[in-house]
């Protein structure tokens, strides 16, 4: 389903599709845990006439009639008229892309026009993306190739060019009500921190009941044993835990983060921890003889000082 802050890039797409001047290859963007793919799967459903449009005319209190929503990610069906491509490992193959271009050029079996759509499409490399280019040079007329993408910066510059960009909106505002809506309204505020404000990925680790950061930031910062402390968080990944933890240092630099919660600390000293935090980080990521309980602990000892500097200042 759409989400709430998808409604102005929905309703641009609808106009398109009334005036029938929807082109042929479009770029979902959006800032990543915003719904990209979410808005991808509405679209791909929507082409395929297996999603009703999303404003239907209303007579007598009566939604005109119209096709069910589809219930299903796109990704999952095996519709003939659709493929999906996704990343293989870390990157999108060429045989993947060839694959999508005999697609594009077959026959459609019972919808109107056939789908394609490219999941993180910045996960093509170049032969990739150069094997997509004729397909969306000459797209044959009944095709539509969607690609998505968090960091459409990493795409090649010629791919950029042959799609037309449909821009997520980042709003803060719906995103928190949204949240608000499924879970603990005081618990969203934090946890919208910790994720980098991305929804998505605040309601996913809600929903995997993953352990809020900032209380236990704020354990760490008031106990006399450190090391013992970040037992609790040795549990957790380490890269997420670490993007999390960076997260915190900036807000708590801006002053986002209640004190009640984390006492602010001198600019200098915040920013001398996080870049201990940015290279232990650089070490657990691209070492493979890091002793990562040690390296978090040391972090966890330099918290906790950071810290009682104040406290004895």
């Amino acid at each position: 389903m759409l989400l709430p802050w998808h409604e102005s890039a929905s309703t641009r797409v609808e106009d398109m599709l009334e005036q029938g001047r929807l082109p042929h290859a479009l770029l979902i963007r959006g800032p990543q845990g915003w719904g990209e793919v979410v808005f991808a799967n509405w679209l791909a459903l929507r082409l395929l006439q297996l999603q009703p449009p999303v404003a239907q005319p209303v007579e007598d209190g009566q939604a005109a009639a119209g096709p069910p929503a589809v219930d299903i990610p796109a990704r999952t069906m095996a519709h003939p008229d659709l493929r999906w491509v996704q990343a293989d490992g870390a990157v999108i193959k060429v045989d993947a892309i060839r694959m999508l271009a005999e697609f594009a050029i077959g026959t459609r079996q019972s919808a109107a026009c056939k789908v394609a759509v490219i999941e993180s499409a910045q996960l093509m490399n170049e032969n990739s993306a150069n094997a997509l280019l004729k397909t969306l040079e000459e797209p044959p007329p009944d095709t539509h190739i969607i690609l998505t993408s968090s960091q459409a910066g990493r795409l090649l510059p010629t791919v950029m060019s042959r799609c037309q960009s449909v821009v997520l909106e980042a709003d803060e505002t719906q995103a928190k009500a949204w949240l608000r809506e499924r879970w603990d309204a005081e618990e969203v505020s934090e946890r919208f921190i910790e994720y980098g404000y991305a929804p998505l990925e605040c309601d996913e680790a809600m929903r995997d009941q993953e352990p809020a950061l900032l209380p236990a930031l704020q354990r760490l910062s008031q106990t006399s044993t450190p090391a013992a402390e970040m037992a609790e968080l040795l549990n957790l990944n380490v890269d997420r835990l670490l993007g999390r933890w960076y997260r915190c240092c900036i807000a708590l630099a801006a002053g986002q983060i209640a004190q009640s919660l984390l006492t602010p600390v001198p600019p200098q000293q915040l920013a001398r921890f996080t870049d201990e935090l940015v290279r232990t980080r650089r070490q657990i990521l691209y070492s493979n003889s890091a002793n990562v309980r040690l390296l978090l602990e040391r972090l966890a000892v330099s918290w906790r000082r950071m810290f009682a500097a104040v406290t004895q200042a």
